[in-house]
Protein backbone atom coordinates (compact mmCIF):
# COMPACT_ATOMS: atom_id res chain seq x y z
CA UNK A 1 0.00 0.00 0.00
CA UNK A 2 1.39 3.09 -0.83
CA UNK A 3 1.46 6.16 1.96
CA UNK A 4 0.91 9.49 0.93
CA UNK A 5 1.14 13.02 3.18
CA UNK A 6 -1.46 15.26 2.16
CA UNK A 7 0.31 18.39 3.35
CA UNK A 8 -3.21 21.00 3.48
CA UNK A 9 -4.88 23.35 5.80
CA UNK A 10 -8.41 23.71 4.30
CA UNK A 11 -10.62 21.41 6.10
CA UNK A 12 -12.85 20.70 3.58
CA UNK A 13 -10.14 19.94 1.31
CA UNK A 14 -8.38 17.26 3.64
CA UNK A 15 -11.30 15.36 4.37
CA UNK A 16 -12.51 15.32 0.01
CA UNK A 17 -8.68 13.91 -0.86
CA UNK A 18 -8.24 11.60 2.26
CA UNK A 19 -11.57 9.66 1.15
CA UNK A 20 -10.27 9.82 -2.57
CA UNK A 21 -6.81 8.54 -1.73
CA UNK A 22 -7.92 5.92 0.95
CA UNK A 23 -10.38 4.71 -1.67
CA UNK A 24 -7.62 4.29 -4.00
CA UNK A 25 -5.69 2.35 -1.01
CA UNK A 26 -3.30 4.91 0.38
CA UNK A 27 -2.61 5.27 3.57
CA UNK A 28 -2.95 9.17 4.39
CA UNK A 29 -1.30 10.97 6.62
CA UNK A 30 -2.16 14.64 7.10
CA UNK A 31 0.11 17.62 8.13
CA UNK A 32 -1.83 20.73 8.23
CA UNK A 33 0.52 22.98 8.81
CA UNK A 34 4.30 22.70 6.55
CA UNK A 35 6.60 22.26 9.90
CA UNK A 36 4.22 19.29 10.46
CA UNK A 37 4.53 18.25 7.00
CA UNK A 38 8.61 18.03 7.66
CA UNK A 39 7.86 15.80 10.84
CA UNK A 40 5.62 13.74 9.05
CA UNK A 41 8.04 13.72 6.11
CA UNK A 42 10.69 12.51 8.67
CA UNK A 43 8.89 9.85 10.87
CA UNK A 44 6.93 8.49 7.96
CA UNK A 45 8.03 6.31 5.57
CA UNK A 46 6.12 7.53 2.88
CA UNK A 47 6.06 7.51 -0.91
CA UNK A 48 4.85 11.17 -1.60
CA UNK A 49 3.85 14.02 -0.63
CA UNK A 50 1.02 16.54 -1.89
CA UNK A 51 2.09 19.51 -0.78
CA UNK A 52 0.28 23.22 -0.88
CA UNK A 53 1.55 25.97 -1.35
CA UNK A 54 0.01 28.25 1.44
CA UNK A 55 0.47 26.47 4.31
CA UNK A 56 0.75 27.88 8.19
CA UNK A 57 3.70 28.27 9.81
CA UNK A 58 6.03 27.74 6.58
CA UNK A 59 5.20 28.23 3.06
CA UNK A 60 5.36 24.84 0.40
CA UNK A 61 8.08 26.09 -1.44
CA UNK A 62 10.18 26.42 1.95
CA UNK A 63 8.98 22.82 2.90
CA UNK A 64 10.14 21.76 -1.09
CA UNK A 65 13.36 23.43 -0.41
CA UNK A 66 13.87 21.63 3.00
CA UNK A 67 12.73 18.07 1.85
CA UNK A 68 14.83 17.98 -1.33
CA UNK A 69 18.21 20.01 -0.33
CA UNK A 70 18.86 19.25 3.06
CA UNK A 71 19.54 15.27 3.03
CA UNK A 72 17.79 14.93 6.35
CA UNK A 73 14.24 13.09 4.01
CA UNK A 74 14.11 9.75 2.61
CA UNK A 75 15.53 10.52 -0.81
CA UNK A 76 12.72 8.50 -2.35
CA UNK A 77 10.37 10.81 -1.00
CA UNK A 78 7.93 12.58 -4.65
CA UNK A 79 6.80 15.85 -3.81
CA UNK A 80 3.90 17.16 -6.03
CA UNK A 81 2.75 20.62 -5.49
CA UNK A 82 -1.11 20.57 -5.49
CA UNK A 83 -2.07 24.27 -5.17
CA UNK A 84 -4.35 27.13 -6.06
CA UNK A 85 -1.41 29.26 -7.18
CA UNK A 86 0.04 27.94 -10.77
CA UNK A 87 1.61 31.06 -12.19
CA UNK A 88 4.67 30.51 -14.02
CA UNK A 89 6.86 32.08 -11.35
CA UNK A 90 5.79 29.25 -8.72
CA UNK A 91 6.04 26.58 -11.08
CA UNK A 92 9.68 27.62 -12.29
CA UNK A 93 10.56 27.84 -8.63
CA UNK A 94 8.91 24.85 -7.55
CA UNK A 95 10.98 23.12 -10.70
CA UNK A 96 14.05 24.82 -9.67
CA UNK A 97 13.63 23.09 -6.10
CA UNK A 98 12.93 19.29 -7.48
CA UNK A 99 9.51 18.99 -7.14
CA UNK A 100 8.65 16.01 -8.94
CA UNK A 101 4.93 17.27 -10.10
CA UNK A 102 3.06 20.13 -10.10
CA UNK A 103 -0.72 19.87 -10.34
CA UNK A 104 -3.27 22.98 -10.12
CA UNK A 105 -6.58 21.71 -8.01
CA UNK A 106 -8.54 23.79 -10.07
CA UNK A 107 -7.41 21.47 -13.17
CA UNK A 108 -8.11 18.09 -11.80
CA UNK A 109 -11.55 16.24 -9.96
CA UNK A 110 -10.39 14.66 -6.94
CA UNK A 111 -10.42 11.14 -9.37
CA UNK A 112 -8.47 12.59 -11.69
CA UNK A 113 -5.34 13.72 -9.46
CA UNK A 114 -5.62 10.18 -7.51
CA UNK A 115 -4.74 9.03 -11.09
CA UNK A 116 -2.40 11.45 -11.87
CA UNK A 117 -0.51 10.79 -8.45
CA UNK A 118 0.06 7.12 -9.29
CA UNK A 119 1.21 7.90 -12.59
CA UNK A 120 4.08 10.08 -10.80
CA UNK A 121 4.97 7.68 -8.33
CA UNK A 122 5.02 4.77 -10.77
CA UNK A 123 4.56 1.18 -9.87
CA UNK A 124 4.06 1.04 -5.86
CA UNK A 125 1.35 -1.61 -4.89
CA UNK A 126 -2.10 0.56 -4.40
Amino acid sequence: MAKIILAEDDSTTVEIYQKKFEDARFEVIVASTGKDALRCAAKENADVMLLDLVLPEMGGLDVLKEIKKSGKYNPGLKVIIFSNLDSEEEKSSAFRYGVDGFIPKTKYTPSELVEEVKKIIGNINH
